[in-house]
Protein backbone atom coordinates (compact mmCIF):
# COMPACT_ATOMS: atom_id res chain seq x y z
CA UNK A 1 0.00 0.00 0.00
CA UNK A 2 0.67 3.69 -0.58
CA UNK A 3 -0.39 6.46 1.25
CA UNK A 4 -0.61 9.90 -0.38
CA UNK A 5 -1.85 12.65 1.73
CA UNK A 6 -1.95 16.49 1.13
CA UNK A 7 -2.70 19.81 3.03
CA UNK A 8 -0.24 18.48 6.14
CA UNK A 9 2.22 21.05 7.62
CA UNK A 10 3.51 18.66 10.44
CA UNK A 11 4.59 15.66 11.72
CA UNK A 12 5.21 14.23 15.19
CA UNK A 13 7.45 11.05 15.87
CA UNK A 14 7.84 8.84 18.68
CA UNK A 15 11.71 8.34 19.26
CA UNK A 16 11.96 4.75 20.40
CA UNK A 17 11.05 2.30 17.82
CA UNK A 18 10.27 5.11 14.88
CA UNK A 19 12.81 7.13 14.98
CA UNK A 20 15.68 5.15 17.01
CA UNK A 21 16.32 1.38 17.10
CA UNK A 22 16.57 2.16 21.48
CA UNK A 23 13.20 0.28 21.62
CA UNK A 24 14.97 -2.94 21.61
CA UNK A 25 17.10 -2.07 23.68
CA UNK A 26 14.63 -0.56 26.26
CA UNK A 27 12.99 -3.96 26.72
CA UNK A 28 16.76 -5.42 27.35
CA UNK A 29 16.40 -3.65 30.40
CA UNK A 30 13.51 -3.64 31.26
CA UNK A 31 13.53 -7.33 31.50
CA UNK A 32 16.81 -7.43 33.47
CA UNK A 33 15.09 -5.27 36.00
CA UNK A 34 12.39 -7.22 36.25
CA UNK A 35 13.65 -10.63 36.39
CA UNK A 36 16.22 -9.73 38.75
CA UNK A 37 13.67 -8.31 41.21
CA UNK A 38 11.11 -11.11 40.65
CA UNK A 39 13.46 -13.73 42.12
CA UNK A 40 13.82 -12.14 45.16
CA UNK A 41 10.29 -12.38 46.17
CA UNK A 42 8.84 -15.25 48.12
CA UNK A 43 5.94 -15.90 45.64
CA UNK A 44 6.76 -17.48 42.37
CA UNK A 45 6.23 -15.28 39.38
CA UNK A 46 6.76 -16.07 35.60
CA UNK A 47 9.80 -13.49 34.11
CA UNK A 48 8.82 -10.89 32.39
CA UNK A 49 8.22 -11.07 28.37
CA UNK A 50 7.53 -9.38 24.85
CA UNK A 51 3.46 -9.42 26.11
CA UNK A 52 4.62 -7.07 29.67
CA UNK A 53 6.71 -4.91 27.43
CA UNK A 54 3.84 -3.98 25.14
CA UNK A 55 1.51 -3.76 27.85
CA UNK A 56 2.67 -2.19 30.80
CA UNK A 57 5.92 -0.27 29.68
CA UNK A 58 6.14 0.70 26.29
CA UNK A 59 5.95 4.11 25.50
CA UNK A 60 5.33 5.09 29.08
CA UNK A 61 7.49 7.61 31.55
CA UNK A 62 9.98 5.47 33.71
CA UNK A 63 8.33 5.24 36.90
CA UNK A 64 4.72 4.67 35.22
CA UNK A 65 5.58 1.52 33.78
CA UNK A 66 7.36 0.23 36.65
CA UNK A 67 4.18 1.07 38.48
CA UNK A 68 1.97 -0.34 35.87
CA UNK A 69 3.74 -3.35 35.91
CA UNK A 70 3.98 -4.18 39.22
CA UNK A 71 0.27 -3.65 39.39
CA UNK A 72 -0.22 -6.94 37.01
CA UNK A 73 1.83 -8.87 39.58
CA UNK A 74 -0.61 -7.65 42.45
CA UNK A 75 2.92 -6.15 44.21
CA UNK A 76 2.99 -3.48 46.26
CA UNK A 77 5.78 -1.37 47.09
CA UNK A 78 6.10 2.31 48.20
CA UNK A 79 6.67 5.01 45.17
CA UNK A 80 9.45 6.88 46.76
CA UNK A 81 11.34 9.76 45.42
CA UNK A 82 13.17 10.08 41.57
CA UNK A 83 16.14 10.49 43.92
CA UNK A 84 15.85 7.09 45.75
CA UNK A 85 18.80 4.86 45.24
CA UNK A 86 18.75 2.01 42.24
CA UNK A 87 19.27 -0.75 44.94
CA UNK A 88 16.53 0.77 47.44
CA UNK A 89 13.27 -0.97 46.53
CA UNK A 90 10.62 1.32 45.51
CA UNK A 91 8.80 2.20 42.63
CA UNK A 92 11.03 4.93 41.74
CA UNK A 93 14.34 3.25 42.74
CA UNK A 94 13.62 0.66 40.46
CA UNK A 95 12.87 3.16 37.63
CA UNK A 96 16.22 4.83 38.47
CA UNK A 97 18.16 0.68 38.03
CA UNK A 98 16.04 0.02 34.95
CA UNK A 99 18.11 3.46 33.74
CA UNK A 100 21.36 2.74 34.87
CA UNK A 101 20.75 -0.34 32.98
CA UNK A 102 19.99 0.78 30.42
CA UNK A 103 22.81 3.38 29.76
CA UNK A 104 24.66 0.80 30.20
CA UNK A 105 23.60 -1.34 27.11
CA UNK A 106 23.39 2.22 25.21
CA UNK A 107 27.04 2.47 26.06
CA UNK A 108 27.74 -0.83 25.16
CA UNK A 109 25.67 -1.51 22.02
CA UNK A 110 25.49 2.35 20.55
CA UNK A 111 22.80 3.66 18.83
CA UNK A 112 21.19 2.66 15.72
CA UNK A 113 18.63 4.68 13.48
CA UNK A 114 15.66 3.84 11.38
CA UNK A 115 16.92 5.27 7.93
CA UNK A 116 13.86 5.01 6.44
CA UNK A 117 12.64 7.63 8.88
CA UNK A 118 15.31 9.72 9.14
CA UNK A 119 14.86 9.71 5.27
CA UNK A 120 11.65 10.90 4.99
CA UNK A 121 11.81 13.12 7.56
CA UNK A 122 14.79 15.00 5.36
CA UNK A 123 12.05 14.67 2.70
CA UNK A 124 9.56 16.24 4.28
CA UNK A 125 11.12 19.13 5.62
CA UNK A 126 12.67 20.03 2.24
CA UNK A 127 9.00 20.91 1.22
CA UNK A 128 8.13 22.48 4.47
CA UNK A 129 6.82 20.55 7.22
CA UNK A 130 7.49 20.71 10.73
CA UNK A 131 9.05 18.17 12.98
CA UNK A 132 8.75 17.16 16.23
CA UNK A 133 9.71 14.51 18.21
CA UNK A 134 8.64 12.61 21.21
CA UNK A 135 9.73 10.92 24.11
CA UNK A 136 9.01 9.81 27.50
CA UNK A 137 12.94 9.88 27.79
CA UNK A 138 14.53 11.74 29.99
CA UNK A 139 17.49 10.60 27.82
CA UNK A 140 16.28 11.39 24.55
CA UNK A 141 18.85 14.78 23.83
CA UNK A 142 21.40 12.39 24.78
CA UNK A 143 20.36 9.64 22.63
CA UNK A 144 19.54 11.94 19.19
CA UNK A 145 22.92 13.52 19.37
CA UNK A 146 24.57 10.25 20.06
CA UNK A 147 22.41 9.66 16.73
CA UNK A 148 23.76 12.73 15.21
CA UNK A 149 20.19 13.37 14.42
CA UNK A 150 18.84 15.68 17.02
CA UNK A 151 19.17 19.45 14.59
CA UNK A 152 16.33 17.59 12.51
CA UNK A 153 13.93 18.33 14.87
CA UNK A 154 11.98 21.73 15.35
CA UNK A 155 10.64 20.45 18.75
CA UNK A 156 11.66 18.06 21.37
CA UNK A 157 9.10 17.05 23.81
CA UNK A 158 11.08 14.15 26.22
CA UNK A 159 10.69 13.26 29.83
CA UNK A 160 12.56 16.70 30.90
CA UNK A 161 10.22 18.60 29.41
CA UNK A 162 7.45 16.80 30.43
CA UNK A 163 8.53 16.76 34.32
CA UNK A 164 9.05 20.68 33.73
CA UNK A 165 5.65 21.26 32.16
CA UNK A 166 3.93 18.83 34.54
CA UNK A 167 2.27 16.57 31.13
CA UNK A 168 0.73 13.71 31.84
CA UNK A 169 2.36 10.41 29.95
CA UNK A 170 0.84 8.58 27.70
CA UNK A 171 -2.06 7.23 26.75
CA UNK A 172 -2.87 10.67 27.78
CA UNK A 173 -2.07 12.78 24.55
CA UNK A 174 -0.31 15.84 26.33
CA UNK A 175 3.18 15.41 25.04
CA UNK A 176 1.91 15.44 21.44
CA UNK A 177 -0.67 18.47 22.13
CA UNK A 178 2.41 20.39 23.71
CA UNK A 179 4.77 19.38 20.62
CA UNK A 180 1.45 20.80 17.99
CA UNK A 181 1.54 24.00 20.33
CA UNK A 182 5.48 24.52 19.62
CA UNK A 183 5.49 23.68 16.20
CA UNK A 184 2.79 26.54 15.83
CA UNK A 185 0.78 23.96 13.51
CA UNK A 186 -3.03 22.80 14.32
CA UNK A 187 -3.53 19.62 15.35
CA UNK A 188 -6.00 18.83 12.06
CA UNK A 189 -3.30 19.47 10.12
CA UNK A 190 -0.68 16.91 12.42
CA UNK A 191 0.39 13.42 11.94
CA UNK A 192 1.77 11.33 14.34
CA UNK A 193 3.89 8.40 14.25
CA UNK A 194 4.01 5.70 17.11
CA UNK A 195 5.08 2.21 17.49
CA UNK A 196 3.36 2.17 20.93
CA UNK A 197 0.00 0.73 21.98
CA UNK A 198 -0.57 3.33 24.07
CA UNK A 199 1.46 6.18 22.10
CA UNK A 200 -1.71 5.19 19.65
CA UNK A 201 -3.96 6.22 22.20
CA UNK A 202 -2.76 8.85 22.80
CA UNK A 203 -3.07 10.21 19.10
CA UNK A 204 -6.36 9.47 19.24
CA UNK A 205 -7.18 11.07 22.20
CA UNK A 206 -5.24 13.80 20.94
CA UNK A 207 -7.70 13.79 17.90
CA UNK A 208 -4.57 14.68 15.33
CA UNK A 209 -5.75 14.23 11.95
CA UNK A 210 -3.58 11.01 11.44
CA UNK A 211 -2.11 8.73 13.28
CA UNK A 212 0.06 6.06 12.02
CA UNK A 213 0.70 2.90 13.67
CA UNK A 214 4.30 1.90 13.17
CA UNK A 215 5.01 -1.95 13.30
CA UNK A 216 7.76 -3.61 11.90
CA UNK A 217 7.05 -6.62 12.15
CA UNK A 218 4.41 -8.82 13.95
CA UNK A 219 0.92 -8.24 14.22
CA UNK A 220 -0.68 -5.17 13.16
CA UNK A 221 -3.99 -5.68 14.78
CA UNK A 222 -3.39 -4.44 18.34
CA UNK A 223 -2.38 -0.67 17.01
CA UNK A 224 -5.40 -0.54 14.57
CA UNK A 225 -7.51 -1.32 17.65
CA UNK A 226 -6.25 1.66 19.80
CA UNK A 227 -7.34 3.92 16.86
CA UNK A 228 -4.21 3.95 14.17
CA UNK A 229 -5.64 4.80 11.03
CA UNK A 230 -2.85 3.02 9.51
CA UNK A 231 -0.35 0.58 10.25
CA UNK A 232 2.24 0.71 8.06
CA UNK A 233 6.01 -1.47 8.16
CA UNK A 234 8.15 1.34 6.45
CA UNK A 235 7.44 5.21 6.46
CA UNK A 236 8.66 4.69 2.97
CA UNK A 237 4.76 3.58 2.38
CA UNK A 238 3.57 7.87 3.41
CA UNK A 239 3.96 10.42 0.82
CA UNK A 240 3.27 13.53 1.63
CA UNK A 241 2.64 16.16 -1.06
CA UNK A 242 3.33 19.48 -1.18
CA UNK A 243 0.37 21.14 -1.40
CA UNK A 244 -1.67 23.93 -0.53
CA UNK A 245 -5.19 21.79 0.21
CA UNK A 246 -7.16 24.00 3.48
CA UNK A 247 -8.39 20.50 4.44
CA UNK A 248 -5.84 17.98 4.67
CA UNK A 249 -6.72 14.86 2.12
CA UNK A 250 -5.71 11.21 1.90
CA UNK A 251 -5.26 8.40 -0.87
CA UNK A 252 -4.64 5.26 -0.92
CA UNK A 253 -3.33 3.37 -3.44
CA UNK A 254 -4.07 -0.63 -3.01
CA UNK A 255 -2.39 -3.35 -4.75
CA UNK A 256 -5.00 -5.08 -7.40
CA UNK A 257 -6.46 -8.31 -6.48
CA UNK A 258 -7.09 -8.71 -9.88
CA UNK A 259 -3.49 -8.39 -10.82
CA UNK A 260 -2.08 -10.29 -7.35
CA UNK A 261 -4.86 -12.96 -8.22
CA UNK A 262 -1.92 -15.88 -8.45
CA UNK A 263 -0.31 -14.84 -5.42
CA UNK A 264 -3.63 -14.72 -3.47
CA UNK A 265 -4.35 -18.16 -4.86
CA UNK A 266 -1.11 -19.83 -3.98
CA UNK A 267 -1.95 -18.99 -0.13
CA UNK A 268 -5.40 -20.99 -0.65
CA UNK A 269 -2.72 -24.01 -0.88
CA UNK A 270 -1.54 -24.08 2.41
CA UNK A 271 -4.71 -22.68 4.13
CA UNK A 272 -8.27 -23.61 3.49
CA UNK A 273 -9.90 -20.44 2.69
CA UNK A 274 -13.25 -19.15 4.04
CA UNK A 275 -15.05 -16.53 2.33
CA UNK A 276 -16.93 -14.01 3.32
CA UNK A 277 -19.11 -11.10 1.82
CA UNK A 278 -20.86 -7.88 2.27
CA UNK A 279 -23.78 -7.79 -0.10
CA UNK A 280 -24.23 -4.00 -1.00
CA UNK A 281 -21.61 -2.62 -3.00
CA UNK A 282 -19.87 -5.97 -2.96
CA UNK A 283 -22.53 -8.62 -4.80
CA UNK A 284 -24.38 -6.01 -6.04
CA UNK A 285 -23.76 -2.41 -7.19
CA UNK A 286 -25.16 0.72 -4.63
CA UNK A 287 -28.53 1.37 -5.45
CA UNK A 288 -30.51 4.53 -4.48
CA UNK A 289 -33.14 1.81 -3.41
CA UNK A 290 -32.06 -0.59 -0.80
CA UNK A 291 -34.56 -2.83 -1.87
CA UNK A 292 -33.72 -2.45 -5.63
CA UNK A 293 -30.10 -4.09 -4.91
CA UNK A 294 -30.77 -7.24 -6.80
CA UNK A 295 -27.97 -9.89 -7.29
CA UNK A 296 -27.46 -10.84 -10.66
CA UNK A 297 -27.53 -14.21 -12.32
CA UNK A 298 -23.89 -14.41 -13.31
CA UNK A 299 -23.10 -13.30 -9.66
CA UNK A 300 -25.89 -15.61 -8.36
CA UNK A 301 -23.91 -18.93 -10.44
CA UNK A 302 -20.68 -17.81 -9.42
CA UNK A 303 -21.49 -17.90 -5.61
CA UNK A 304 -23.06 -21.02 -5.80
CA UNK A 305 -19.79 -22.71 -7.74
CA UNK A 306 -17.59 -20.94 -4.93
CA UNK A 307 -19.87 -22.31 -2.61
CA UNK A 308 -18.87 -25.93 -3.76
CA UNK A 309 -15.61 -25.75 -2.73
CA UNK A 310 -15.52 -23.41 0.02
CA UNK A 311 -17.34 -22.17 3.20
CA UNK A 312 -19.08 -18.98 2.07
CA UNK A 313 -20.73 -16.66 4.54
CA UNK A 314 -22.80 -13.35 3.49
CA UNK A 315 -21.95 -10.85 6.34
CA UNK A 316 -24.22 -7.73 5.98
CA UNK A 317 -25.53 -4.71 8.06
CA UNK A 318 -29.34 -5.60 6.48
CA UNK A 319 -31.79 -7.65 8.31
CA UNK A 320 -30.37 -11.20 8.75
CA UNK A 321 -34.14 -12.11 6.87
CA UNK A 322 -33.83 -9.31 4.03
CA UNK A 323 -30.45 -10.46 2.77
CA UNK A 324 -31.40 -14.15 2.92
CA UNK A 325 -34.62 -13.10 0.87
CA UNK A 326 -32.27 -11.18 -1.66
CA UNK A 327 -29.55 -13.87 -1.94
CA UNK A 328 -31.79 -16.61 -2.03
CA UNK A 329 -29.30 -19.97 -1.76
CA UNK A 330 -30.06 -21.98 1.25
CA UNK A 331 -26.97 -23.60 1.43
CA UNK A 332 -25.34 -20.68 2.45
CA UNK A 333 -24.25 -18.80 5.45
CA UNK A 334 -25.59 -15.77 6.48
CA UNK A 335 -25.11 -12.93 9.18
CA UNK A 336 -27.81 -10.19 9.33
CA UNK A 337 -27.05 -6.58 11.37
CA UNK A 338 -23.68 -6.91 11.28
CA UNK A 339 -23.30 -10.30 12.79
CA UNK A 340 -25.66 -9.67 15.66
CA UNK A 341 -27.91 -12.64 13.58
CA UNK A 342 -26.78 -15.26 12.36
CA UNK A 343 -28.37 -18.85 10.31
CA UNK A 344 -26.90 -21.23 8.29
CA UNK A 345 -27.19 -25.28 7.75
CA UNK A 346 -26.93 -27.79 10.55
CA UNK A 347 -28.13 -25.42 12.80
CA UNK A 348 -25.65 -22.97 13.06
CA UNK A 349 -27.57 -19.77 14.90
CA UNK A 350 -26.82 -16.62 16.82
CA UNK A 351 -29.04 -14.16 18.30
CA UNK A 352 -26.67 -11.88 20.59
CA UNK A 353 -28.29 -11.73 23.71
CA UNK A 354 -26.94 -8.09 25.08
CA UNK A 355 -28.43 -6.73 21.73
CA UNK A 356 -31.99 -8.43 22.83
CA UNK A 357 -31.87 -6.61 25.71
CA UNK A 358 -31.63 -3.03 23.34
CA UNK A 359 -34.67 -3.89 21.17
CA UNK A 360 -37.51 -2.27 23.45
CA UNK A 361 -35.12 1.42 22.74
CA UNK A 362 -34.68 0.72 19.18
CA UNK A 363 -38.36 0.16 18.67
CA UNK A 364 -38.72 3.54 20.69
CA UNK A 365 -36.45 5.36 18.19
CA UNK A 366 -37.71 3.73 15.29
CA UNK A 367 -40.83 5.91 15.65
CA UNK A 368 -39.40 8.60 16.66
CA UNK A 369 -37.14 9.16 13.59
CA UNK A 370 -39.94 7.82 11.09
CA UNK A 371 -41.61 10.96 12.38
CA UNK A 372 -38.85 13.56 13.21
CA UNK A 373 -36.92 12.57 9.95
CA UNK A 374 -38.62 10.11 7.56
CA UNK A 375 -41.85 12.34 7.44
CA UNK A 376 -39.84 15.75 7.35
CA UNK A 377 -36.92 15.39 5.51
CA UNK A 378 -37.50 14.41 1.61
CA UNK A 379 -35.89 11.59 0.69
CA UNK A 380 -34.16 10.13 3.72
CA UNK A 381 -35.59 6.87 4.53
CA UNK A 382 -35.59 4.67 8.03
CA UNK A 383 -34.68 1.13 8.18
CA UNK A 384 -35.10 -0.83 10.72
CA UNK A 385 -33.43 -4.17 11.26
CA UNK A 386 -33.67 -6.57 14.39
CA UNK A 387 -30.92 -5.00 16.28
CA UNK A 388 -30.26 -1.58 14.27
CA UNK A 389 -31.85 1.45 12.52
CA UNK A 390 -30.38 3.11 9.25
CA UNK A 391 -31.08 6.36 8.60
CA UNK A 392 -30.26 6.68 4.72
CA UNK A 393 -29.64 9.84 3.53
CA UNK A 394 -28.58 8.74 -0.39
CA UNK A 395 -31.39 10.57 -1.41
CA UNK A 396 -31.71 13.94 0.10
CA UNK A 397 -30.81 17.19 -0.51
CA UNK A 398 -27.50 18.47 0.80
CA UNK A 399 -28.80 21.21 2.82
CA UNK A 400 -30.49 18.72 4.76
CA UNK A 401 -27.46 16.14 5.63
CA UNK A 402 -26.04 18.14 8.31
CA UNK A 403 -29.30 18.40 10.09
CA UNK A 404 -29.73 14.51 9.99
CA UNK A 405 -26.36 14.03 11.20
CA UNK A 406 -26.93 15.75 14.17
CA UNK A 407 -30.43 14.54 15.00
CA UNK A 408 -28.83 11.39 15.24
CA UNK A 409 -25.58 12.37 16.60
CA UNK A 410 -27.84 13.75 19.40
CA UNK A 411 -29.81 10.21 19.84
CA UNK A 412 -26.95 8.29 20.17
CA UNK A 413 -25.23 10.68 22.70
CA UNK A 414 -28.29 10.28 24.92
CA UNK A 415 -28.15 6.55 25.28
CA UNK A 416 -25.55 5.14 26.22
CA UNK A 417 -26.44 1.65 25.29
CA UNK A 418 -26.26 2.58 22.16
CA UNK A 419 -22.86 3.41 19.74
CA UNK A 420 -23.10 5.48 15.90
CA UNK A 421 -22.65 3.59 12.56
CA UNK A 422 -21.25 4.88 9.48
CA UNK A 423 -21.33 3.98 5.96
CA UNK A 424 -22.25 4.96 2.61
CA UNK A 425 -24.46 7.57 3.07
CA UNK A 426 -26.14 5.94 5.95
CA UNK A 427 -26.01 6.26 9.57
CA UNK A 428 -26.46 3.25 11.99
CA UNK A 429 -27.46 3.36 15.16
CA UNK A 430 -26.79 -0.64 17.08
CA UNK A 431 -26.01 -1.54 20.58
CA UNK A 432 -22.99 -0.38 21.94
CA UNK A 433 -21.49 -3.54 22.34
CA UNK A 434 -18.46 -5.23 21.80
CA UNK A 435 -19.73 -7.15 18.53
CA UNK A 436 -19.13 -6.29 15.28
CA UNK A 437 -18.46 -8.09 11.25
CA UNK A 438 -14.81 -9.10 12.46
CA UNK A 439 -16.27 -10.78 15.84
CA UNK A 440 -18.57 -12.26 13.94
CA UNK A 441 -15.91 -14.26 11.45
CA UNK A 442 -13.89 -15.47 14.21
CA UNK A 443 -17.96 -16.72 15.67
CA UNK A 444 -17.99 -18.45 12.46
CA UNK A 445 -14.79 -19.83 11.80
CA UNK A 446 -15.11 -21.24 15.70
CA UNK A 447 -18.69 -22.94 15.06
CA UNK A 448 -17.51 -24.43 11.51
CA UNK A 449 -14.89 -26.25 13.96
CA UNK A 450 -12.11 -24.78 11.32
CA UNK A 451 -8.84 -24.71 13.43
CA UNK A 452 -7.68 -21.46 13.39
CA UNK A 453 -4.52 -22.01 12.62
CA UNK A 454 -5.52 -24.21 9.10
CA UNK A 455 -7.85 -21.65 7.88
CA UNK A 456 -7.62 -18.22 5.62
CA UNK A 457 -10.20 -15.98 6.42
CA UNK A 458 -10.79 -14.25 3.03
CA UNK A 459 -13.25 -10.53 3.62
CA UNK A 460 -14.77 -8.79 0.57
CA UNK A 461 -16.32 -5.63 1.66
CA UNK A 462 -16.81 -2.29 0.15
CA UNK A 463 -18.23 -0.28 3.52
CA UNK A 464 -16.40 1.41 6.51
CA UNK A 465 -18.53 -0.81 8.20
CA UNK A 466 -16.44 -3.66 6.65
CA UNK A 467 -13.52 -2.33 8.31
CA UNK A 468 -13.96 -3.64 11.51
CA UNK A 469 -13.50 -7.16 9.49
CA UNK A 470 -10.68 -5.96 7.61
CA UNK A 471 -9.04 -5.18 10.94
CA UNK A 472 -9.87 -8.57 12.56
CA UNK A 473 -8.20 -10.42 9.95
CA UNK A 474 -5.54 -8.31 9.17
CA UNK A 475 -2.73 -11.00 10.76
CA UNK A 476 -4.35 -13.95 9.86
CA UNK A 477 -6.22 -13.50 6.38
CA UNK A 478 -6.65 -11.55 3.11
CA UNK A 479 -9.14 -8.58 3.03
CA UNK A 480 -9.86 -7.06 -0.26
CA UNK A 481 -11.87 -3.75 -0.74
CA UNK A 482 -14.68 -2.99 -3.76
CA UNK A 483 -14.24 0.28 -5.00
CA UNK A 484 -13.45 2.65 -1.90
CA UNK A 485 -15.06 4.42 1.01
CA UNK A 486 -14.28 7.44 2.35
CA UNK A 487 -12.09 6.16 5.48
CA UNK A 488 -8.93 4.90 5.74
CA UNK A 489 -8.72 1.03 4.95
CA UNK A 490 -7.04 -2.00 6.42
CA UNK A 491 -7.77 -4.51 3.06
CA UNK A 492 -4.93 -5.79 2.01
CA UNK A 493 -6.41 -5.61 -1.87
CA UNK A 494 -8.66 -3.73 -4.23
CA UNK A 495 -11.45 -4.89 -6.73
CA UNK A 496 -12.79 -1.94 -8.69
CA UNK A 497 -16.34 -2.98 -8.64
CA UNK A 498 -18.71 -5.80 -8.60
CA UNK A 499 -18.09 -6.97 -12.34
CA UNK A 500 -14.09 -7.02 -11.50
CA UNK A 501 -15.45 -9.33 -8.41
CA UNK A 502 -17.11 -11.83 -10.57
CA UNK A 503 -14.24 -12.27 -12.47
CA UNK A 504 -11.77 -12.51 -9.57
CA UNK A 505 -14.27 -14.96 -8.35
CA UNK A 506 -14.70 -16.94 -11.75
CA UNK A 507 -10.97 -17.06 -11.81
CA UNK A 508 -11.01 -18.84 -8.30
CA UNK A 509 -13.46 -21.61 -9.36
CA UNK A 510 -11.31 -22.41 -12.35
CA UNK A 511 -8.37 -23.35 -10.15
CA UNK A 512 -10.12 -25.37 -7.87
Amino acid sequence: MKIILTGIQAAIFDMDGVITQTAIQHEKAWKKLFDNFLKTRKEEFSPFNHNDYLSYVDGKPRYEGVASFLKSRNIELPYGENTDSPDKETVCGLGNKKNQYFLEVLEIEGVKIYKDTIDQIKKWKAIGLKVAVISSSKNCKTILEKAEVLELFDARIDGVVSNELGLKGKPEPDVFIEAAKQLNVPKKKTIVFEDAESGVEAGKAGQFRFVFGVKREGEKRNLLSRGAHWVIRNLEEVKIANSTTDEPTFKEELPSAMTNSETIFKQFANKKPALFFDYDGTLSPIVSKPEDAILSEKMRKTIVEVAKNYPVAIVSGRDLRDIQKLVNLDHLIYAGSHGYHIEGPDNLYLENEKAQAILPLLDKLEHELQNDIEQKIEGSKIDRKKFAIAVHYRNVAKKHVEQIKSEVHKIVAEHDKLKLGTGKLILEIKPNIDWHKGKAVYWLIEKLNLKKEEVLPVYFGDDVTDEDAFRAIIDDGISILIGEHDEPTAAHYSIKNVDELQSFLSQLNQQS
